[in-house]
């Protein structure tokens, strides 16, 4: 992976560690972050683009790691039209929700082995079907939605919640709010 180009699509808490960790390997990281609106800066990112910035992305990545919620903006937005611009070489690793992808448009892809491969967490339909043809592609990794299970996530948890009931009962503002109007 030295010397290699990362593009992480969502640069939440999840993309950041991403990032973190490839730049362990030496490599290059370029990111998007629905809120930066312009090109910025980010610990550990050598380039943060807009969500406009997504086919930059995809020409430029020998890895694609899509960590970003499912909300009405990102339904579908790796399509056909985004995997044919995908480096040949590049691999495709979805660790956010499945209907992010176009599955039969990935499906295509692989089949004609327009890019090198893909690394599958999430589905459009969970379960993942037997019948899927994702099952009896050679290159596509699938593994099962549980990458966030660890060992002591339960006193975690636990530590967050009581950190809430404490600053709710001194009218202090929560950690990890979810902003319904985002959907996230």
């Amino acid at each position: 992976m030295h010397s290699k180009t990362v593009g992480i699509v969502g640069l939440g808490s999840i993309g950041t560690e991403i990032a973190r960790l490839s730049k362990a390997f030496s490599m290059k990281v370029i990111a998007i972050r629905r809120s930066t609106k312009k090109l910025a800066n980010a610990r550990n990112v050598d380039v943060l683009l807009p969500l406009d910035g997504l086919n930059q992305l995809l020409t430029q990545s020998d890895f694609i790691i899509l960590s970003l919620p499912l909300t009405n903006e990102t339904h579908g937005l790796i399509g056909e039209k985004q995997l044919k611009i995908m480096k040949s070489s590049a691999y495709l690793i979805n660790v956010s929700r499945g209907a992010i992808i176009d599955e039969q448009a990935l499906i295509e892809t692989l089949e004609n082995n327009q890019i090198a491969g893909a690394g599958l967490d999430v589905f459009a339909t969970e379960p993942l079907p037997a019948e899927s043809k994702l099952w009896q592609l050679k290159n596509v990794i699938i593994t099962s939605h549980i990458s966030g299970v660890m060992t002591d996530y339960l006193t975690k948890t636990t530590i967050v919640f009581c950190e809430n009931l404490r600053r709710y009962l001194a009218g202090q503002k929560l950690l990890n709010i979810v902003d319904k109007k985002a959907g996230y």
